[in-house]
């Protein structure tokens, strides 16, 4: 019998950005994939992206592979912990809301969007 492979840290977030940087759904992200060129057919659903991203379950490696070439990335990067992923792909809402300072204040704006806006500490002196 195997023994079950140790689950790879940030993983998920990571299969999210990539989704949603591309804009997709899951059912969207399942056909991209599968259009990938892989060694073999990709038997994949929309519900297993969903378990993926949310680290309920972990992708094998020929789909990771296909994440790796949808997003023309090295498969490193995707599987490596300590390896960040791409500028374009971090501005997805997982990583961002992550990588936001701890001083930064939200506010909301007239059109009813979300703004991040940083606080700094500005010292006030008195003059003698």
């Amino acid at each position: 019998m195997g023994s079950s492979r140790p689950e790879t840290a940030r993983l998920a977030e990571k299969l999210c950005a990539i989704r949603d940087s591309f804009g997709l759904s899951q059912a969207q992200m399942v056909e991209l994939l599968k259009n990938q060129k892989l060694p073999a057919p990709l038997r994949l659903y929309a519900g297993n992206i969903s378990r993926f991203e949310q680290g309920q379950r972990e992708p094998p490696p020929l789909v990771l592979l296909a994440y790796a070439r949808a997003a023309a990335i090295p498969l490193e990067k995707l599987v490596d912990a300590d390896l960040d992923l791409p500028v374009s792909f971090t501005k997805s809402k997982e990583f961002s809301r992550r990588r936001t300072p701890r001083n930064a204040v939200k506010a909301k704006s007239t059109n009813n969007k979300t703004k991040t806006t940083t606080k700094l500490k500005t010292s006030t002196r008195r003059r003698s």
